[in-house]
């Protein structure tokens, strides 16, 4: 059913603008949905994380980890070329008297700590797995790169969209006479 109303809108709309006889000019859906659909997508992508990031900050534990072991393989970045990427495993108190091992499961350049030093962790009481440092770099900076792209890839979809409108009302004052 719904492939069917799929198919029928497609074929009432083969167009992506289009100027009738009467002047009149229409523009189709699929015209708004590329005007929108990357900073909608970006947007979106973004809020989506920082909720997530907020609810680790919410939901989980906080503790003191150790790190206990650093795995090192190369890796590579825009802005430095190769670097050599680390990902710590922390050990850290679970519960009372169960201590417990974990990777943050990300690796960075920065986060070459020595064995034994200490780092705030974020851990989820209800079972074991992953762990985030408690830092901007791990917790924020997706979500805030991803919104970023979002918000520069607006302002030319809103602009897309305000010379689409102006060209589809344009139509519309012409009195009848059918414009390019």
């Amino acid at each position: 059913m719904l492939r069917t109303a799929l198919i029928q809108l497609n074929m009432t709309q083969m167009y992506f603008v289009r100027t009738l006889p009467d002047g009149r000019r229409l523009v189709s859906w699929r015209v708004w949905v590329l005007i929108f659909l990357t900073p909608v997508m970006f947007l979106g992508a973004a809020a989506y994380l920082a909720f997530e990031s907020l609810a680790i900050v919410s939901n989980y534990q906080r503790a003191e980890g150790e790190v206990v072991r650093v795995y090192s393989w190369p890796g590579y970045n825009p802005w430095d070329g190769d670097t050599t990427d680390y990902s710590p495993v922390f050990r850290y108190r679970f519960r009372p008297g169960e201590m417990t091992e974990a990777s943050t499961g990300q690796s960075s350049p920065n986060w070459n700590y020595e064995i034994g030093s200490r780092h705030e962790i974020l851990f989820d009481p209800r079972t074991k797995r992953d762990v985030k440092q408690d830092n901007h770099e791990q917790l924020w900076m997706l979500p805030l790169v991803i919104g970023i792209i979002g918000a520069i890839l607006l302002p030319p979809a809103l602009i897309a969209a305000f010379f689409t409108r102006r060209w589809q009302k344009a139509g519309t004052r012409t009195g009848g006479q059918a414009v390019g």
